[in-house]
């Protein structure tokens, strides 16, 4: 990209999310180590994170600083570099092992935004040493891990918190007023678009531990599909179709339905074919009853509902980010049961990928019930937990 083309994205960032969050997006991808941020009020240092990479940087740690003040006690990644120059930028101590980290009697609260494979056990670890933990998505990338992780958090004292921050965005939880408004309204139909990052052959999203762009992507909307059909009540039975354009890559350019037992029907497009200027850009239409909701990226919503029209526009553009950040500081979050179905879900839909299967039924009450045995079962078990 040239000087040029990244003042233009400073720009349209500015646009979209206001300067002051625009500039530490850009501060997180240059990281001068001349920078410091000391505006912010000193609090008692008792957040801890682990995985200092963009999104911890330019959104986590922006939102606890905006909300709480500099309350940043350790920050740990593989890559010490990443740690040392977050650490430098907002006051975090930088941690020679995530061990170190975790043993600080002071810490309180722990954010998990390293690679998706190690969030499970980095997850646990903060779980067995009694502190609030949120983990960014996807919780786990397999069976085991969830399981594991479940069982933790049934035996913790500490809280658990997923990063599927859509479900907190402006847009959604007033189309839930309007949907809760009208109950016995029947199936919902529901469409998403997805235009998404392209990642080249070697990005660690592609690594055969990491998920595939199922557990790194699409998560978020088999997520936010999950805490929809919850407004009205869950479906039994889900059944399921995939297409993807090329068999060589088939978590990308990929489209998936959902077919219920509550006459629903859900499809999701990720299309990656080139890299969008402003980063994932997203088109939602739903239609429940007589209602009827397009959200444009989250930048504005327009809702048809008879003879009622009514539009809402975000500035700056709203995902609910910030309120997903502050998941551990708030007690009205979501049910943790919702984020397991999801992820149940979604651990499926990835596992169906990596086997090339393109139908299945997915169960709900039979696949609650066997984590619900397998955390037991893990309960009962002292497993050792194994950073990656």
């Amino acid at each position: 990209m040239n000087k040029q083309q990244a003042f233009m994205k400073l720009w349209r960032f500015a646009g979209l999310y206001g300067w002051r969050r625009a500039v530490v997006k850009a501060v997180a991808r240059t990281r001068p180590g001349w920078l410091r941020n000391t505006l912010a009020r000193r609090r008692a240092k008792t957040v801890s994170l682990i995985g200092c990479g963009q999104f911890a940087f330019s959104s986590l740690c922006f939102f606890v600083q905006k909300n709480r003040g500099n309350v940043f006690l350790d920050a740990f990644d593989v890559d010490l570099e990443q740690a040392r120059s977050l650490s430098r930028y907002y006051g975090f101590t930088a941690a020679a092992t995530a061990n170190d980290l975790l043993n600080n009697p002071a810490a309180r609260v722990l954010y998990v935004a390293s690679n998706h494979a190690s969030h499970t056990d980095y997850a646990i670890g903060g779980l067995r040493r009694g502190l609030d933990v949120y983990v960014e998505k996807p919780v786990s990338v397999t069976y085991d891990q969830f399981v594991r992780l479940s069982a933790a958090q049934q035996m913790a004292t500490g809280r658990l918190f997923a990063g599927y921050n859509r479900p907190y965005a402006a847009a959604i939880q007033t189309l839930r007023r309007r949907v809760e408004s009208q109950p016995g309204a029947g199936g919902f139909s529901l469409n998403y678009f997805i235009s998404g990052h392209q990642i080249s052959a070697d990005h660690w999203y592609r690594h055969p531990n990491e998920g595939t762009r199922v557990c790194g992507n699409l998560g978020h909307w088999i997520d936010l599909t999950v805490y929809i059909w919850q407004w009205r009540g869950l479906p039994s039975r889900i059944a399921i179709q995939l297409a993807w354009a090329n068999p060589g890559e088939p978590d990308d350019n990929l489209c998936v339905t959902f077919t219920t037992d509550r006459h629903d029907v859900v499809s999701m497009m990720l299309t990656a074919r080139s890299e969008p200027f402003e980063g994932i850009n997203e088109a939602i239409n739903l239609q429940y009853g007589d209602l009827i909701a397009r959200i444009d990226d989250f930048r504005s919503m327009t809702i048809w509902q008879g003879s009622h029209l009514k539009t809402w526009r975000y500035r700056p553009k709203e995902l609910g980010h910030e309120r997903a950040a502050m998941q551990p500081f708030r007690s009205d979050n979501r049910a943790w049961a919702d984020v397991a179905l999801s992820t149940l879900l979604m651990l499926h839909l990835k596992d169906m990928v990596l086997s090339r299967q393109t139908t299945s039924e997915f169960c709900v009450q039979p696949a609650v019930a066997r984590l619900e045995a397998d955390s037991r079962r893990v309960m009962n078990e002292s497993l050792p937990v194994r950073f990656l």
